[in-house]
């Protein structure tokens, strides 16, 4: 059987692309036909690629002045998706959200289940990261950079509008937003609930450290608090990763650098540049916790803060990528995965 695979991949590599490759862009993209709702939340995006941090980081030089329809795309030669960063507005049935969207989600009548949050009916918005699945198929031979997809949908064409809204005015690239009057329309183990729609944005970090940028906040998922209360005794009453950018941590190329430029990606997982903060019901239980949080993550005590290396990518994977840090700030615990320099910054701030 080992042979055999072998044999299949074998088979497979002549298939694979080596295009030449244009200079890296961003394409704000819906299609031509979607409702008129989605295609203004469209249209709110494109006209904010000046001024949107992350916006202005995916575009590079020049921000795009012109939608890019989802259908033409889709059906067109993957390299012209694969190559830029894509943000993706529309329902489900959408050609190009079918074809970049986790399987995380699942449309269901009247509303949307989401892994990790439960069951839901009424105007749901949903909002997931992840690095560009075109790019990172057998049909490329080797990715010449990294680029990103967010995808922005929903139970009904509102709710594609709230997501569009809270990616925009409070930069969320992963998570849920509801409109009031939302039902969970189903039980479920892992159940966390939308954000509304005027969700106020954690003020544990600036918007700027040192060379570092922030450009996305995440919003965890009930697994990740199961996981704080395994190791603390006692769960959060809010977990968000506030995700940070500098030029060039995208611009690695091939299987040498993927797991790096993964990990200083959007998607949810991806920890690398990276603020960890979990509000705590009171100082004293954030105190608490703090080097129970610390022990687990091999962490040692360097006066009021925790410190040690972050752990290796994956299995087999030479070294650490950077510094691991921990501390405690009223009711509040922060997680950095920053450089150094940015974190000293941080850490002498407030």
């Amino acid at each position: 059987m080992k042979l055999l695979l072998a044999f299949i991949f074998v088979l497979t590599i002549p298939f694979a692309r080596c295009a030449t490759v244009a200079e890296r862009s961003l394409k704000i993209c819906v299609a031509s036909n979607a409702p008129a709702e989605i295609r203004a939340a469209a249209q709110k995006i494109l006209a904010a690629g000046e001024k949107h941090p992350l916006l202005r980081a995916m575009a590079g030089v020049k921000a795009p002045t012109n939608l890019t329809d989802t259908r033409a795309l889709a059906a067109g030669p993957v390299e012209a998706r694969a190559y830029d960063h894509l943000v993706i507005l529309g329902l489900c049935d959408d050609p190009l959200i079918a074809g970049a969207w986790q399987r995380e989600a699942q449309i269901e009548p009247g509303g949307i289940y989401v892994f990790g949050f439960g069951h839901f009916a009424g105007d749901i918005g949903y909002i997931e990261s992840d690095r560009n699945p075109f790019l990172h198929s057998r049909t490329i031979a080797s990715a010449p950079f990294e680029t990103e997809v967010i995808t922005i949908t929903g139970s009904t064409p509102r709710g594609v509008a709230l997501a569009a809204d809270a990616f925009l005015k409070q930069g969320l690239v992963n998570g849920l937003v509801a409109a009031p009057g939302w039902k969970r329309s189903k039980p479920n183990l892992l159940a966390r609930d939308p954000l509304p729609p005027d969700f106020a944005v954690p003020d544990c970090a600036a918007p700027e450290l040192g060379d570092m940028q922030r450009i996305g906040i995440t919003q965890a998922a009930e697994d990740e608090y199961r996981g704080v209360f395994a190791d603390a005794g006692a769960a959060p009453l809010a977990i968000w990763r506030i995700k940070y950018y500098r030029n060039g941590v995208w611009d690695g190329a091939g299987s040498k650098e993927a797991m790096a430029v993964y990990s200083a990606g959007l998607h949810r997982r991806a920890y690398a540049n990276t603020l960890w903060c979990a509000r705590f019901a009171s100082p004293a239980e954030a105190l608490n916790a703090a080097p129970k949080i610390a022990a687990a993550a091999r962490l040692r005590a360097a006066g009021a803060i925790w410190k040690g290396p972050q752990p290796a990518y994956a299995w087999g994977t030479d070294g650490s990528p950077g510094p691991l840090s921990l501390r405690q700030r009223g009711e509040w615990l922060l997680l950095s995965t920053l450089p150094d320099a940015n974190t000293d910054l941080f850490q002498n701030s407030k």
